[in-house]
């Protein structure tokens, strides 16, 4: 299928394509990418190899129903056929190995405590791998935001001023940061939970 060349290609690098072309030019670049034929494409579609020919070549604008067909059969999400791009910052990849360790003499019974994904100006959530130990912390925690604690395995209790709220392994609870916690484990099996904590990014100050 030719490409743009020439005065076609200068004026591309000034001038924005018409939607049904760059269309067109995604299609045919992913499937090149995937090593498929305009047939294998069409058989994949329930599409006439024709007619995928033309849309390839712009001069057929498909429907969206068509659009989210060939999506699938190229394995792209339909986005990327308009030119949307995924930005590096859109998706963060953390390693085991990246865990920051955040256990303080001030945490004595606490064996664990590791910042998955550590708080900042940019994000709502922070994730945080922790293992209470069976002491009461005499610095009862609190904080804007919302946190969740999810129990991964063992048995815990969370100390509010006017409760205790017993987890085990699968249970989770939601409350307000602002509620004064301390979090200890029960029982003789080594407690390991995840505590995902949510703010408002204006509630945050500057790095």
């Amino acid at each position: 299928m030719p490409r743009a060349t020439g005065k076609r290609a200068a004026a591309a690098g000034t001038t924005a394509l018409p939607s049904h072309m760059m269309i067109a030019n995604s299609i045919y670049s992913a499937r090149r990418r995937r090593g498929l034929t305009l047939a294998q494409l069409a058989g994949a579609t329930d599409l006439d190899k024709g007619y995928l020919s033309r849309v390839e070549r712009g001069q057929k604008s498909p429907s969206i129903s068509t659009l989210l067909k060939i999506a699938e059969a190229l394995g792209v999400q339909v986005g990327q056929l308009f030119g949307e791009t995924t930005s590096e910052e859109a998706i963060l990849v953390i390693r085991r190995d990246e865990h920051i360790d955040m256990k303080s003499d001030e945490q004595p019974g606490m064996g664990l405590l590791q910042a998955i994904l550590p708080a900042s100006n940019r994000r709502r959530l922070s994730l945080f791998m922790i293992e209470p130990g069976q002491e009461v912390n005499s610095r009862a925690a609190d904080h804007p935001g919302d946190e969740t604690v999810y129990v991964l395995s063992g048995a815990l209790v969370i100390d509010f001023p006017d409760r205790s709220v017993e987890l085990r392994e699968g249970d989770c609870v939601h409350f307000d940061g602002h509620l004064r916690h301390d979090i200890r484990q029960v029982g003789r099996a080594k407690a390991r939970a995840l505590v995902i904590i949510a703010q408002d990014l204006s509630t945050r100050s500057e790095d």
